[in-house]
């Protein structure tokens, strides 16, 4: 079984999986081998990664003869990203919309795009700060667009407790 609750959480997965294989001495190669995947996925996994998928993460518990623990924890007042400015939140969500130069009004005449958009390709830091943002609101209407798959609207429909 796993350990109880920890009072600091822990380094982001990324780290602690890279550590865990340098602490059992092996390879990215040998590590991707036994999970089932390419040394370059491997890598990528260690390198700062933040979509995984829960059978991924079994697989690489397993390989590292480790418990998978997953927890939901509430976030204190102290975890709570502080609202960016409008100009601060086009800036770091910037890289998310390769299509079309993001600017401040777009995050006033188009929200549920943004918000969808941020939903399907961004970190959880982005997400938390376009959550700050525009509130939960806006994400319900986001996760109804026809461009949200059925996994980021399945989750969000969770995470909200709309069903």
């Amino acid at each position: 079984m796993c350990d109880k609750y920890q009072s600091t959480p822990p380094p982001p997965i990324s780290t602690q999986i890279r550590e865990l294989r340098q602490e059992r001495e092996l390879t990215l190669s040998e590590l991707a081998r036994r999970v089932g995947t390419s040394a370059a996925t491997m890598h990528r996994y260690e390198s700062g990664w933040d979509r995984f998928e829960v059978h991924t993460l079994q697989k690489i518990a397993r390989a590292l003869d480790t418990c998978l623990e997953i927890r939901l924890v509430p976030m204190g007042p102290e975890t709570v990203p502080s609202k960016q400015t409008e100009e601060e939140l086009v800036a770091s969500l910037g890289p998310l919309f390769w299509d079309k130069d993001l600017a401040v009004p777009d995050l006033r005449s188009h929200p549920k795009w943004v918000v969808a958009r941020v939903l399907r390709f961004g970190t959880m830091e982005q997400v938390q700060s376009v959550r700050a943002h525009f509130g939960d609101n806006v994400i319900r209407e986001a996760i109804r667009r026809r461009d949200v798959d059925e996994r980021t609207r399945n989750l969000w429909t969770l995470l909200l407790n709309e069903r």
